[in-house]
């Protein structure tokens, strides 16, 4: 069923904070295998249209529907019975990156496995010999396992988003929707966790869903981008159809300072 249907089908969805509408009727389809950056200024609406489409906020009950890998997620702002299996499917890296602080890297990663267990082995902390060399396998691919008896509490910034990425390799995630997971970090950590977003998204076939604030880093490193404004898609497309016009019209006037520094994109 997950090689016919999309990664992530989010149709007719409306998301109401108050007397604000965040989402207006948005619909966004994304194919496995695809890398694609969802833009837009602060209040747009992309992080919770990426939370909405993985269960984490209710739709408003004149939504439609979302789907991951054709597991209905939520109908009409209720959860779905079969949530559970969807979310199995995606990782979810979050922006201030949701590790246990007071254990160590290496558990914080093991806790990917605890979605294929039953809750009797997880409680207990049974986890396979499997489960054990794939966390350190994990750390070692995102390059981090020699930091794994550290706390997490004691690790970097970019330390604990790798170990983040590495507890959904753990989890055997299909896709990764990453909320902002580079705002907090120095620019290395932030190439470096993008370039690896894009070698899980390129190598190992993982659906990627990212948002962005960092433009340059949608147009380096994901061949599709979703703009949102107030609320709406006003962009779907290839990011080299960013132009600087189309730019300005996602962000505004005030965007052209900037791209005045970093230079007009292509």
């Amino acid at each position: 069923m997950t090689e016919t249907q999309p990664a992530l089908l989010a149709e007719n969805i409306n998301v109401t904070f108050g007397t604000t509408q965040a989402l207006k009727n948005v619909t966004l389809r994304v194919d496995k295998g695809e890398m694609v950056a969802l833009i837009g200024p602060s209040g747009s609406g992309k992080s919770t249209l990426l939370r909405v489409s993985a269960g984490l906020q209710l739709a408003d009950s004149t939504s439609g529907a979302s789907r991951i890998f054709g597991d209905r997620v939520q109908e009409k702002g209720k959860l779905s019975p079969g949530v559970r299996r969807a979310r199995a499917k995606v990782g979810f890296i979050f922006q201030q990156f949701n590790l246990v602080k007071r254990i160590s890297l290496y558990s914080n990663v093991l806790i990917g496995a605890l979605g294929r267990m039953p809750g009797w082995q997880g409680v207990m902390g049974r986890f396979s010999p499997e489960d054990r060399k794939k966390a350190m396998d994990s750390l070692e691919r995102v390059g981090i396992a020699e930091y794994a008896g550290n706390r997490a509490a004691n690790l970097s910034g970019g330390q604990q988003q790798r170990g983040a990425i590495a507890r959904a390799m753990v989890q055997g995630a299909q896709a990764i929707f990453a909320d902002e997971p580079i705002a907090s970090l120095d620019p290395v950590s932030a190439r470096n966790v993008m370039r690896l977003l894009a070698e899980l998204n390129e190598q190992d076939g993982i659906t990627v869903v990212v948002t962005l604030h960092q433009v340059d880093y949608a147009l380096k490193y994901c061949r599709r981008a979703v703009a949102l404004k107030a609320g709406e898609i006003i962009y779907d497309g290839p990011t080299s159809g960013l132009t600087r016009d189309k730019l300005i019209e996602i962000y505004g006037d005030e965007y052209i300072g900037v791209l005045d520094e970093e230079g007009e994109p292509a």
